[in-house]
């Protein structure tokens, strides 16, 4: 049986071992973690407690929300001129500004947009879901898993692209046939009666599509070498592909990357973009939210024997400094930026801080607007392919089938590498990945976009896995430093997914209302 570690170690030969950590994350191979439901807390327990909120991510978002149901008086601080964080749709006009100062404007035609950061929603992750069913966010069905796409490896099948589904189903055919002949060779009778090796044989030729002889020729969930019609028309499965080609471990790990929990049909997505979620949240904050407050430095207060908090910031849009005193303060900024905040944090959050500045692993997407040919030509709705290139996935859209254009993600990985070339190089390799996929389509992809989030400003990274590499920081972190809270997803153990940046919002909201109950007793 193949285990999670076994795929770890498949994508990380493709990607190094922080891009194959994400992979598995991305991919949602690393697990979940429970969720205790939305915060309940009294109407009014919180007037007069003011909160300050560093981030406009998802999680200061709802920490926010729920805390100003409570009556709690709250502001968040966003360095920028977005809410969101890295639920980030990038649309026409949208400017991706990185940290050595390249700046890129995308120049889709209106309606079209990617979504850079977030892109899929589990069905099991019911804090996100259940926010869209509170704000009347629409919905739509993301689909993961297209039969029709297509893994590409150049020492593989000549270089050709081999369909998902005959991955699939040729490797199970092959498998099926190996544990017939092993059976009918009594390998297996002392371990089966008579009767359950009956079944066995039975359910073996099932599963694998196998003949009377219980041998592999091809079958169709395989796919069509000729399709079915009308009158002589009538359907040939493909010829099986060798064993070693579907049975490649590259090839494998990702043709059954949906079996994963959190990648299982069905996901969905809202209509529209990805920040309709932000933009519900923003809609019912309103001015909660100040944008292009860059925060300089946290300080600890206290007043009258009473423990607060100071955030000073700079208003990018009045040009001035500022100061925001509050009784808590909720920090939701991704460890790399933090740590080049100045604070009064207590020395061992500190050291927690400053040893985990390097921990974010980056992400990579770049788009392009182009002409559905993947529909079209190759009958592919939605759904991912991959290759053992630096691009790594390739992305499909689930909106708007048959439309004239839509865009595709021709790269989304995880291995720094795409970062590594200029902008006009990874154009020149996304597309050049795209023709290996779908021969002689790259050059028909335009306007593209790219977000490599290890360079972009208040983000630094994709995500940061602490709970995995420092479980020691994780649980420090998750612990209050006297007036100050942290929270975010990577204080969850469901990192890189808006429910961690939700499930930890909740929790630092619940620990506030029982802090501020006791308090009051």
């Amino acid at each position: 049986m193949t285990t999670r570690r076994q795929i770890l170690a498949r994508f990380t030969a493709v990607a190094g071992f922080a891009g194959g950590y994400a992979a598995l994350h991305a991919l949602g191979l690393t697990g979940s973690e429970a969720w205790a439901g939305m915060p309940d807390l009294k109407p009014g327990s919180g007037a007069g407690v003011r909160v300050a909120i560093v981030g406009a991510g998802p999680a200061g978002l709802a920490a926010a929300y729920e805390l100003g149901k409570a009556g709690y008086h709250c502001t968040i601080l966003e360095a920028r001129d977005r809410a969101g964080g890295r639920n980030w749709t990038v649309r026409r006009g949208s400017e991706i500004v990185y940290t050595n100062g390249t700046k890129q404007i995308c120049d889709f035609e209106d309606g079209q947009y990617f979504n850079a950061g977030p892109a899929r929603i589990p069905a099991h992750h019911q804090a996100t879901l259940g926010y869209c069913r509170e704000f009347g966010v629409a919905m739509e069905t993301e689909v993961n898993w297209s039969g029709r796409a297509r893994i590409q490896v150049d020492r593989l099948n000549g270089g050709k692209p081999i369909e998902m589904r005959q991955a699939i189903f040729d490797y199970r055919g092959h498998m099926a046939e190996l544990l017939a002949k092993v059976g009918k060779a009594g390998a297996l009778d002392q371990t089966f009666t008579g009767d359950d090796k009956d079944r066995l044989m039975e359910g073996l030729s099932t599963w694998g599509h196998l003949s009377e002889q219980l041998t592999y020729q091809g079958a169709d969930p395989s796919g069509y070498e000729v399709e079915p019609a009308a009158g002589a028309q009538s359907p040939k499965p493909k010829p099986p592909l060798p064993l070693n080609v579907v049975g490649d471990p590259f090839v494998q790990a990702v043709s059954t990357f949906a079996d994963a929990a959190d990648f299982q049909a069905t996901m969905q997505q809202p209509v529209g973009g990805m920040d309709r979620i932000p933009a519900a949240f923003e809609a019912r904050l309103g001015n909660v939210i100040r944008k292009g407050c860059e925060v300089k430095r946290i300080r600890k207060t206290s007043k009258k024997g009473k423990a607060g908090v100071d955030i000073f910031y700079f208003d990018k849009v009045t040009g001035q400094a500022e100061v925001l005193s509050a009784d808590y303060c909720i920090c939701t900024v991704p460890l790399p930026v933090l740590a080049g905040i100045e604070s009064d944090f207590a020395k061992p959050v500190k050291a927690a801080i400053e040893k985990n500045k390097g921990i974010n692993v980056g992400g990579y997407k770049i788009a392009f607007q182009s002409p559905r040919f993947w529909e079209s030509k190759d009958h592919i709705y939605g759904g991912l392919s991959f290759t053992d290139r630096d691009t790594f996935a390739t992305w499909y859209p689930s909106d708007r089938f048959h439309a004239a254009e839509g865009v595709i993600i021709a790269g989304y990985a995880f291995n720094g590498r795409m970062g590594e070339r200029t902008m006009s190089e990874q154009v020149a390799y996304a597309r050049e990945t795209i023709d290996r996929l779908h021969p002689g389509m790259g050059g028909a992809m335009k306007h593209p976009a790219i977000v490599n989030w290890t360079q972009i400003p208040y983000s630094q990274g994709l995500a940061a896995f602490l709970s995995d590499t420092d479980r020691a920081a994780y649980d420090l972190l998750s612990q209050p430093d006297g007036p100050i809270y942290f929270a975010g997803d990577h204080l969850s153990f469901v990192s890189s997914w808006q429910q961690g940046a939700f499930c930890s919002a909740h929790r630092v909201v619940n620990l506030i209302a029982e802090r501020q109950r006791s308090l009051t007793a």
